[in-house]
């Protein structure tokens, strides 16, 4: 029999601090409300034996609470053969005093030991909003990066040099000028290419903020150089501070190999006050199993939000991820929407994005996202400034007439992009 003492009702008052956890949960085991106690006493105040010094009052205090437990289908009366597997959905909540305001604690407690007792599946975490606001969030957001570029309105562009790394600091400039005079607003280090030799960190800033400024002179725009700093905790931060010092402004992190932690100390860092873009990488290896890890609305939508991250990108369903609509969605909204006080995370959506799709981005995700291309702007046969053009004749096209109202043959650049790798998929 389950220890009942561990199953409370959503609205009880107790509840006032606590942090709530949805999971998907698999499993033959006999008697479910056995089971998600264990969980939610492993994730807290128990093990597998009683042990001394245990109190009725600690237990109450760090305890976690069973909310909620549903079965899908719904079974009352009959139930499925004895041994067959079954499927829940389960909420359990656990005190924040136990967690502190830090993204590393709360994946610990809501999902550490028990991502690994079978098919479980973490799914959300509602979060109170004194949590919340004790997290860092982004610093600058979508307002504060739209105002550093001084763009009101449309969809900016970014893209990712291209080929991703063997290149030295000289090519890579040359690849960011042409790409920065076509018109895009925002360039990034590839995600594989951070401080390796053939291309030292510090000396590609150096290189490439010249072409940079080069470009900002003949275009009139402003834009942003994102340096990839990801390394170890200690080497990333000392590197993030140099590169600000030394004109960078804006730093780009793989965040899922590096931490979350990581990402919260470089927003919490006084001395590093430039926009922090983060990378996607890794996801599929939390996410993509449809029974183990986390939702990628969580570790997206959600929790790259809280860390710090300004701009993000994303998979979608329209390139190369394998990735459902209505998961894409969700993380959008998750970046956008209101959340307590914490401002917004520009959503960057990439992953083979040609000129031809902007139509249907604009139709699904409105003005406030970040175009993110590569190869359509770099292996554009008439150049990277032409493939940079290309999308810029596409926003100003789709921010005009919702798609390109039949003009897109007027531009050059636009049309030919078009021929090559098609429209709207």
């Amino acid at each position: 029999m389950a220890d009942l003492s561990t199953l409370i009702l959503p609205e009880d008052p107790r509840l006032l601090g606590y942090l709530i956890a949805t999971y998907l949960v698999r499993t033959d085991h006999p008697e479910i409300l056995k089971l998600v106690a264990t969980m939610a006493s492993e994730q807290s105040t128990g093990t597998w034996v009683k042990v001394p010094g245990e109190s009725q009052e600690g237990i109450e205090r760090h305890a976690g609470k069973v909310l909620s437990v549903w079965e899908v289908p719904d079974h009352e009366g009959s139930a499925p053969p004895k041994g067959e597997h079954r499927t829940y959905v389960v909420q359990i909540a656990y005190p924040q005093v136990n967690i502190g305001k830090q993204i590393p604690m709360l994946l610990t407690t809501s999902f550490g030991n028990i991502s690994m007792f079978g098919e479980i599946k973490l799914i959300d975490l509602a979060l109170p909003r004194e949590f919340v606001e004790g997290l860092p969030g982004p610093q600058f957001g979508i307002r504060g990066v739209r105002a550093l570029l001084g763009i009101a309105k449309r969809p900016l562009l970014n893209t990712m040099i291209k080929p991703s790394t063997g290149i030295s600091p000289e090519a890579g400039a040359e690849l960011l000028y042409a790409a920065a005079c076509g018109g895009t607003d925002i360039i990034k280090d590839d995600e594989i290419l951070a401080d390796p030799e053939f291309s030292p960190a510090l000396k590609r800033l150096e290189m490439y903020q010249k072409k940079l400024l080069a470009a900002e002179r003949e275009t009139g725009e402003k834009k942003l150089y994102s340096l990839n700093v990801t390394d170890e905790p200690e080497r990333c931060l000392r590197k993030a501070e140099q590169a600000v010092s030394n004109g960078a402004n804006a730093i780009m992190v793989n965040f899922l190999p590096a931490g979350f932690g990581l990402v919260s100390s470089l927003a919490r860092n006084p001395r590093i006050r430039v926009p922090i873009l983060a990378h996607l990488d890794f996801g599929g290896a939390l996410y993509a199993s449809p029974w183990h890890g986390v939702t990628s609305a969580l570790l997206y939508g959600k929790l790259a939000r809280l860390a710090g991250v300004d701009l993000l990108t994303i998979p979608s369903p329209y390139g190369k991820f394998s990735l459902q609509y209505h998961k894409y969605i969700r993380i959008v909204l998750g970046l956008r929407s209101d959340l307590y006080t914490v401002k917004g995370t520009f959503p960057i959506v990439g992953g083979a994005i040609k000129p031809g799709d902007l139509p249907k981005l604009l139709r699904d995700l409105g003005p406030e996202f970040v175009v993110g291309a590569g190869g359509a702007i770099y292996a554009h046969p008439q150049g990277a400034s032409a493939g940079a053009r290309a999308f810029r004749q596409g926003l100003d096209l789709v921010m005009k007439h919702g798609d390109f109202g039949g003009e897109e043959k007027k531009y050059p650049e636009l049309d030919t992009a078009i021929q090559l790798w098609g429209m709207d998929r």
